[in-house]
């Protein structure tokens, strides 16, 4: 008999619903915190953004959804310390899931179908491309975030502009980053940007709440077995699968662990950029401007993925 009792979850399906631990001393129902019905694979996405990075200060934020465009995700304006000419927007929007090589591709042919759609409107004038290469982005604590740099000069109103395009795939979102200026300012453009792009990803933060079409996997402990080797502290890494100690299960002592667990479960969910479990999102104040886009089910699709 295995020494371990698994039980899938699709999660979104648990609310109000509680679980019996069969090897409980007490045989009360076991009680699972935080978990709530969810409308599809993402509901509701927070995108937090600090009004002040090491080098930089937030000058003006947009949410397209505000417009009916939720796909176009939101936008920030930076303004760059002792840099007024170099302009710094950045667009974080709905990207969906894969491996980051996939994505990335995909991130640099939106940019450039976006570009060539602003010529043919005439926004955009001979336009030049430089060369596409691959970019890591240096954080601190030794943090990497891999992407891709697209340079790129063109006419627009009138004026010749440079402007330097850095793409990433963070948190099932795309990350552009674009920093601009007038052709003579080229040097002071790149002198500003590895700088600038580290602290906005450091500084950012995406949250999604929905089911994210992943199962959580809740694993019943038996009575004097050592925990699996993946759940060294009773949570996984991703946060979607959790130790449940059933000995412990109707004391007060086993609730306050179980709750004490699922926030570390949520903690970790949270880091990978979805959580199935709940989330309250910080409030804007004069630290942080937060952007919420709500979604509808078939926005991101209800095919839940199993692992």
């Amino acid at each position: 008999m295995s020494r371990w009792k698994v039980i899938p979850v699709l999660a979104g399906l648990m609310a109000g619903a509680s679980l019996h631990a069969q090897e409980a001393a007490t045989g009360e129902p076991l009680a699972l915190p935080d978990m709530q019905e969810h409308r599809g694979v993402v509901d509701d996405t927070w995108i937090v953004a600090p009004r002040r990075l090491p080098d930089a200060t937030l000058a003006a934020v947009k949410n397209y959804a505000d417009e009916g465009d939720i796909a176009a995700g939101v936008s920030l304006r930076y303004n760059i310390d002792h840099a007024e000419w170099v302009i710094a927007d950045v667009f974080i929007y709905p990207a969906g899931e894969g491996d980051t090589a996939t994505m990335l591709k995909r991130a640099a042919e939106d940019f450039r179908e976006s570009v060539a759609f602003a010529e043919r409107q005439q926004i955009y004038r001979n336009v030049w491309w430089g060369e596409e290469s691959a970019y890591t982005a240096a954080l601190p604590g030794g943090r990497k975030v891999d992407g891709r740099f697209l340079p790129i000069v063109f006419d627009a109103q009138q004026d010749m502009l440079t402007s330097r395009a850095y793409l990433f795939y963070r948190k099932l979102y795309f990350v552009k980053i674009r920093l601009s200026t007038a052709v003579e300012g080229v040097d002071g453009l790149a002198e500003n940007a590895d700088r600038f792009v580290a602290s906005l990803l450091d500084g950012v933060d995406i949250v999604s709440v929905g089911s994210c079409g992943r199962r959580m996997d809740l694993v019943m402990e038996a009575p004097g077995q050592p925990a699996p080797a993946d759940l060294p502290d009773g949570v996984s890494a991703d946060g979607y699968r959790v130790l449940l100690k059933s000995n412990r299960a109707g004391s007060t002592s086993g609730r306050a662990q179980l709750t004490k667990t699922m926030m570390l479960a949520a903690k970790r969910q949270q880091a990978t950029g979805c959580t199935t479990l709940q989330y309250s999102p910080p409030l804007e104040d004069d630290t942080r401007a937060v952007l919420h886009l709500s979604f509808k089910p078939e926005d991101w699709g209800t095919t839940p993925r199993t692992r």
